[in-house]
Order: C-alpha cells, then structure tokens, then sequence
C-alpha cells in the first residue's frame, strides 16, 4: 500500500521540541519531505540536517514567531517562495499557561490566543485551497483532552483547544467527498517540554493516562490516514472523554477545578 506521505512535502508547525519534533522524525522515516518552522532557527535546522542525512529527504527550515501578530501571514509567505506544494500540514504549534486568570498576564493570554487559534486559522485556510484543487491531501489540528470540558487554572487554554476541536471537526464536515481529509488530534498528558513552559507538572489523577511522544504521534498519524475527525489516543482518555459527557456540566467543571488545584499544590511542592 502507498505510503500517504511518502515524497510529499509536509509542513509541520512548532517542530523544534516534543510532538512537533517526533512528528518529524516519524514522517522523515516515512520519507516525507518536510518544511519545519519555530522560533529556534539552531534546534530546527540540526533537526532538518539529522534527518535528511539519515533518511534521504528534502528538508526546508523557517525560523519564525507564529504567536506575533502576522507571524501566520508571514509564514504563508515564505512557505509560497520555497515553491513547494504543501499536501500535509501539520498544525502542532501552540502553548498554555497555568494558574488563575486573575494572576495571568494579559498580554500572554492573547498570545495563546493568537498562537493555538488565529495562526491555526489562518494556516488552515491558506493551504486548503491548493489541497482542494488537487484534491489529495489535508490538515492535522492538534488539540486536547482538554477540549472535552472547560478548565479552571488552565481556562485560556481549553478554550482554545475547544476552539481547535470544533474547527477541526466542521472542517472534516466541509471536506467530506473532496479527496482532503482533515482531523483533530486530542492528546492526554504527554511527557514534552510542554508542561515546564505551562509551568505545572501533570496531575497525580492523569499519571496512568501518560503516553510517550512516540506512541502519541504514531495513533495521531494512523487516525489521520484513516480520515478520523477526532483522534484520542488511550483507553483512558478515551473513558475520560466519556465521563466529560455524561457528567453534569456543573459537577464537571468542580471537579476539574478540584483536579487543577491540586495540581497547583504539586507544582509549588516542585518549584
């Protein structure tokens, strides 16, 4: 069976660290040609370097902000000089910070804001339209489980991931017959640098729920190849997910809240 990726070039957002690096090294195995972008022009280019010597690839490097305003326009610009048709985009940059929104910086806020929806946004919609008119290719939005039900502690970010899980999923409506796909990967807690920049440490409660990087990006891909909307690796997010349903809104979100204080208490315990 042909390989969905391979030779074809695939744009992958926040691809210095975590899952933005694993995804490029699992898609360089499948021999894909990529253009990886974050700010760290050092990390990046090593990266690009590494796998194309060790899996005969082409390999682009775009160091840039996508949580600066117009940072997603001026991606989509640099992108469109390279001269390469993106058929995969995956949309993996993105960040979330933890504590009370009364404590918060405002003007980070609105960078995650920036960064997790209108870059995603803007990105999606500029690369559809060549996929459409190929009529091959598509999108991998990278969301939560934190989607599933608000957040308190971490309220800015599961409103943006919300915000990533309902796109996604009308997208993958519009795009029904077209030949694109387009899906939403919703993680658990993974081990990633992640938490260290969210300045939290993953709850005792979600321990059992943990998945590598590798695990989490290998069931993304499989998901995506098999044009699922929405991609929840692990049982146990999977029930989680279920609970979020099922419970009474009003429960849930005291739960949570209950949940996130305590990781509040652990992250001061280890800070």
């Amino acid at each position: 069976m042909e390989d969905l990726f391979a030779g074809q070039w695939t744009l992958i957002t926040g691809a210095s660290s975590g899952l933005g690096e694993e995804f490029a090294r699992q898609l360089a195995a499948r021999r894909a040609n990529l253009i990886l972008t974050a700010r760290s022009e050092g990390k990046l280019t090593s990266l690009a370097r590494e796998l194309r010597e060790a899996h005969a690839i082409k390999t682009e490097v775009i160091a840039l902000d996508l949580g600066r305003a117009g940072g997603a326009a001026e991606l989509c610009a640099a992108v469109g000089k390279l001269g390469h048709p993106v058929v995969h985009l995956i949309s993996n940059a993105g960040f979330g910070t933890y504590g009370a929104l009364s404590d918060s910086d405002g003007a980070r806020q609105a960078e995650m804001v920036r960064l997790n929806c209108e870059a995603l946004t803007v990105l999606s919609n500029h690369f559809v339209q060549p996929m459409l008119a190929r009529k091959s290719g598509g999108i991998l939005h990278i969301a939560s489980v934190a989607a599933f039900q608000p957040c308190p502690y971490m309220a800015v970010y599961a409103a943006t991931k919300a915000y990533v899980l309902s796109f996604s999923e009308a997208l993958s409506e519009e795009l029904r017959g077209s030949g694109v796909r387009c899906s939403a990967l919703c993680p658990g807690p993974v081990q990633t640098g992640f938490q260290a920049a969210a300045g939290a440490q993953i709850a005792t409660s979600q321990r059992r729920s943990i998945l590598t990087a590798e695990e989490t990006v290998a069931r993304g891909l499989r998901g995506y190849e098999r044009n699922k909307p929405v991609v929840i690796p692990g049982g146990l997010n999977r029930v989680g997910k279920l609970g979020s349903w099922l419970m009474p809104r009003g429960l849930l979100v005291r739960t949570v809240g209950r949940m996130m204080r305590g990781k509040k208490l652990a992250a001061s315990a280890n800070g």
